[in-house]
């Protein structure tokens, strides 16, 4: 293979949460892919015949030297943007910082080391290690919404049930670990606004000491009131 072209394809399908690494041999199929952007689809059978029938799409990719490539900018070679936070492939050290950094275009070029992708669509087709096995989520949202959405519970006015659901469904699919003692335990992560019957109660006295504070208000204007 001529000295430039990337021969390395990770294909990851999101559905199974499998993952399988291509060799790409033949230099005229890598020809075929230069010029594509990201999220870009293409068939499988440019990679490997074992995905023929497979629809791929562009997810990413990085040069020899590691740097990566950044959805938005029309370039198929390296170029130095000044990034802030929120901006992809930029992580804020500190408050308001701003940094010039190199990056690659979203373009796929000749000097791309790895190219990354994503099996879209795949059909009666089995590709070993990728459609035929399921891996579970390792980390769960976080949200007690998007869990409910997750686990399909329903949303309901009763606290008590909701903190109860969510909270049993994430033990049941948490991961279980052993400490340096021996104990066992569930590893799980904080679920965050979730109402629980606590925060109801506390939420419903706040309410209750408010309109007792605006009947005394009243009271009290109504007892320094000048007489007509």
């Amino acid at each position: 293979m001529p000295k430039g072209s990337f021969c390395k394809v990770n294909v990851q399908c999101p559905s199974t949460g499998g993952a399988k690494s291509y060799q790409i041999e033949d230099f005229r199929k890598v020809q075929q892919l230069h010029g594509l952007r990201i999220s870009s689809q293409f068939d499988g059978s440019l990679v490997d015949p074992e995905l023929v029938g497979c629809t791929l799409q562009i997810t990413g990719g990085n040069d020899a030297q590691g740097f990566p490539m950044m959805q938005g900018v029309l370039k198929n070679q390296r170029v130095r943007l000044l990034l802030s936070k929120g901006r992809p492939c930029f992580r804020e050290r500190k408050t308001a910082q701003m940094r010039r950094k190199s990056i690659r275009g979203c373009i796929v070029g000749a000097d791309l080391h790895a190219l990354n992708v994503s099996l879209v669509a795949f059909g009666n087709t089995t590709v070993e290690g990728v459609t035929n096995l399921h891996k579970p989520a390792q980390h769960l949202p976080k949200r007690a919404s998007k869990l409910r959405r997750l686990f399909g519970i329903p949303h309901s006015k009763l606290a008590a049930d909701q903190h109860h659901l969510v909270v049993t469904l994430t033990r049941e699919v948490g991961r279980t670990k052993t400490s340096k003692s021996g104990k066992t335990y569930i590893k799980t992560q904080k679920i965050q606004r979730l109402v629980t019957k606590k925060t109801f109660t506390r939420r419903t006295a706040k309410r209750v000491a408010i309109k007792a504070k605006q009947a005394v208000s009243k009271k009290l204007l109504e007892q320094f009131k000048p007489s007509k």
